[in-house]
């Protein structure tokens, strides 16, 4: 007889799967931070961001004393690159999850001062650039692909640098330089799909994925069904929208994106379908801001 998993089970699954899944974030956010060569001075910020965050979700070591070396004015570039040395040790390399987090966090910790150096789309291509996981992905592949044609020549102009940053917000969203708050909890972004108050919904096959602000979600969902809608748990070629929250799910499998995303990403790059749609416009929409 096959033993159903209990609520308990599933939190202590999720549990898990989530205290890795920022370790590896974090990891790589910190080797996105070393990977010019030394602590960029626009880094510093939104690292003790990223710190204070990380600690409000998990308890870890490493960001607790980054946050006490810098209050005591003590932060330094040979510290970090241990830290990112010893943690690496413990980052699964055969884990696709695990792989991809790290990528994720990386890529959050060399946009985060909204400028990349030459040093760190070199470290990018090297370290994640011939990743089957990596560039499995659409968005991150797009990412390799920008880093490898800015690097061909020995210099990142400026121009190089911005279209670099705008690859990395369709993985990670916005940068803390946009945004002030730390990357950890953003939604990559989309070119979402603009409605107006006149749309019709009649029919229309909708999934939503993350975080919403309005919850229970089930608000959201009947809302739409009032309006025509037909909403659906997965992603298909039928699904018409993917709505997406402005803020990652805690559960999703990776840190910016779930499985709801990857197979809509997916389909977009073979079939053009689905569009996406944003909460903050939706909710416009319904009256609901």
């Amino acid at each position: 007889m096959v033993e159903l998993l209990t609520d308990d089970d599933l939190a202590q699954i999720h549990k898990v799967a989530n205290t890795t899944k920022r370790f590896c974030y974090f990891t790589g956010f910190i080797e996105g931070i070393v990977a010019s060569g030394f602590i960029e001075a626009d880094e510093v910020e939104p690292l003790v961001a990223q710190c204070v965050e990380f600690l409000r979700q998990t308890v870890d070591d490493d960001a607790k004393e980054i946050l006490e070396d810098y209050s005591a004015d003590l932060l330094e570039f040979d510290t970090l690159e241990d830290f990112v040395e010893i943690r690496l040790n413990n980052v699964d390399a055969e884990c696709e999850k695990s792989t991809i987090n790290r990528f994720f966090g990386f890529c959050a910790g060399i946009a985060c001062d909204d400028k990349i150096t030459m040093n760190e789309a070199a470290y990018l291509i090297e370290k994640f650039g011939q990743n089957s996981a990596i560039l499995a992905d659409p968005p991150s592949r797009s990412l390799v692909s920008v880093c490898l044609d800015a690097v061909d020549d020995g210099v990142i102009s400026t121009s190089e640098s911005v279209e670099i940053c705008k690859a990395i917000t369709r993985i990670v969203g916005d940068a803390y330089c946009d945004t002030g708050v730390s990357s950890l909890g953003n939604v990559p972004v989309f070119d979402a799909y603009k409605i107006d108050v006149d749309f019709d919904f009649s029919e229309k096959q909708i999934v939503l994925t993350g975080d919403f602000s309005i919850k229970p979600r089930r608000i959201l969902e009947d809302e739409l069904s009032a309006r025509g809608a037909i909403i659906k748990k997965s992603v298909s070629r039928k699904t018409d929208f993917v709505l997406v929250a402005s803020e990652a799910s805690r559960d999703w499998v990776y840190t910016h994106k779930g499985t709801k995303l990857n197979k809509a990403l997916a389909l977009r790059e073979t079939e053009d379908v689905p569009d996406f749609l944003s909460e903050a416009n939706l909710l416009s929409v319904l009256g609901l801001r």
